[in-house]
Order: structure tokens, then C-alpha cells, then sequence
């Protein structure tokens, strides 16, 4: 059953558990997008201003470069496995990761973990959960959090979580983005966040590599029916734009803004040559039910 935050019960024991622990290891998911960095910028900011111990481990070997001005990106390091669980006294902190696999494999379950997550098909693979499968974002949890439980929340903090929220509701045009939503973001704004200073930030990143890309998903487009649009990217393609894998992130969104489309899937060849399948669509269609098929 999917567990949901709008019990504040849920939200303040998620502090709680946060608290509890002087030492915090954080995960993102597997090509952090803008929710998960700014997610986890938030989380250290705020950790670092309570006086935590503070790790930040992914997958990849850098961030996404469109994220730059989010702070905290000097405490990502790629994640070594042999030497990340030396410590089961600290807090195994999971944001935006429906599953534990989608950021590491193998984590030993009898760590102390928290699960911050807003994905329909997450499947409550912590000590602690705090899930809602209907809020627009991780970004939007972690505010959540912090009001209930009176954290303090400054300018830099804002920005983060509104960088999440923003990325992950494609501009507060995707369903998920609901009255709650607008009103978070609106007490973001007043702690001062300027909604057009981010849109530059988040918006106006894109590099010559990245266009080039794009241009190849462009004319790889397939269209079925009138609505279904499926487009793919192979890892040559990066390689001949110079491309790195973030810089396809916001494509599916584009994709979907054509007309009449319904629902898209963007393949992408990774260079070890798996492929991942990126899901868009107008309302109506469970994608968590197509994840837990596919897997």
C-alpha cells in the first residue's frame, strides 16, 4: 500500500529520524535530475546548519553541469562500495529513489535508512518511509518536512527545493502539480526565491553538445497512430556530440509538448550498452505499473 505524507505524523517522525543521527550518508538516483540535486543540496544545507556529518555518495562520476549553481556539489563523490558501508551507526539517507537498486545494489538491510520519495511505484525499502506517491516531487517532501517540523529554512534552502519542484513538474505544467504544490512554492517566494532569476538558472544551460543531441533525437522520431511518439538515442550519439548522459534531461518533456501527442518513450543506450526507457504522457496511463511489468 502506498504510503502518504499528508499524515503530519509521518512528516514529523521523518525529522525525528533525521535528527536522531549525528552522521548522514546520502544517496541519489542513478542520472540525478534536477529534483534529486536539489533535493539533496536542501538536505545538506539544512543538515550542515544543525551541525551533522555529512556524506553525499552516486553513481555517476560528476553532477549534471546544468545544476552548477545549486550548492553542496563538493560533497559528491562517486560511490565506492567497499568503502561506503564501513558504519552502521550512521543514517543511510535515500532521496528520490523509488527503489535502493535505482542508486546502489547490494545495500546491507541492516543499516539505519530513511526513504524521502514522491514515485508511485516506490516500494518501501526502509527503516523509515516517508512516500507519497501523489506529491509533484522529492523537493516538495523535504518542504514538507521542514515546515512541519520547524526547520529553519533560508534563501539558499529555498532555492534548492524550488529548483525540484520546478525541474520535476516540467515548469508546474505536469498533473502532480497540485494546490499544495502552488502554495509551497508561493512560501518559497516569500522566503525569497525570484522565480525569474531560477527560470535563467535552470533554463538557459543549454550547450552547443546538448542541441546537437537533441537534433538526433529529432530525427530519430517515430510516431504511431498520431499519438505514440517513441524516439532513441545511442551511445554513439553522445559520442559524436560530445555529449555527456545529463544532457538529454528535459527532452522527454519536449518531446511530449507535440501536438496531439499522448505518450512518449525516449530510449537511451548507455555506453556499457544497456538501454533506459524514459515515460511521458497526458493523464491516464500508470507508468509505475508499467515499471513493475517491465521488471
Amino acid at each position: 500500500m502506498m504510503m502518504t505524507t499528508m499524515n503530519e505524523q509521518i512528516l514529523n517522525g521523518a525529522s525525528e529520524f533525521l535528527l536522531r543521527y549525528n552522521d548522514w550518508v546520502i544517496f541519489t538516483h542513478r542520472r540525478p535530475d534536477g529534483d534529486a540535486v536539489g533535493s539533496v543540496s536542501a538536505l545538506i544545507s539544512a543538515g550542515l546548519d544543525l551541525g551533522k556529518n555529512i556524506k553525499w555518495y552516486g553513481t555517476e562520476n560528476v553532477l549534471p553541469a546544468r545544476y552548477d549553481f545549486l550548492p553542496c556539489s563538493n560533497f559528491y563523490e562517486q560511490c565506492q562500495i567497499d568503502c561506503v558501508f564501513e558504519n552502521s551507526d550512521v543514517l543511510y539517507i535515500f532521496l528520490d529513489c523509488a527503489s535502493e537498486n535505482r542508486s546502489i545494489n547490494n545495500f546491507p538491510s541492516s543499516f539505519h535508512t530513511i526513504n524521502i520519495d514522491h514515485h508511485e511505484d516506490n516500494n518501501l525499502y526502509a527503516e523509515y518511509n516517508c512516500v507519497d506517491g501523489k506529491a509533484s516531487s522529492t523537493c516538495e517532501m523535504l518542504l514538507r518536512i521542514f515546515k512541519t517540523a520547524n526547520w529553519k529554512i533560508t534563501k539558499q534552502i529555498a532555492e534548492c527545493l524550488y529548483t525540484g519542484i520546478y525541474t520535476d513538474t516540467g515548469g508546474f505544467s505536469f498533473s502532480s502539480t497540485s494546490a499544495l504544490t502552488h502554495n509551497l512554492v508561493a512560501d518559497l517566494i516569500n522566503l525569497g526565491v525570484d522565480p525569474g532569476h531560477m527560470n535563467d538558472l535552470i533554463n538557459q544551460s543549454w550547450t552547443p553538445e546538448s542541441a546537437l543531441l537533441w537534433s538526433t533525437a529529432f530525427k530519430n522520431i517515430k510516431i504511431f497512430g498520431g499519438v505514440f511518439l517513441i524516439s532513441f538515442l545511442r551511445a554513439q550519439d553522445f559520442k559524436d556530440a560530445r555529449a555527456s548522459t545529463s544532457d538529454n534531461e528535459g527532452l522527454p518533456n519536449m518531446l511530449m509538448s507535440m501536438k496531439n501527442i499522448k505518450f512518449v518513450v525516449l530510449l537511451t543506450e548507455s555506453f556499457n550498452g544497456e538501454i533506459r526507457a524514459s515515460f511521458r504522457s497526458r493523464e491516464g496511463i500508470n507508468f509505475g505499473v508499467i515499471r513493475r511489468r517491465r521488471s
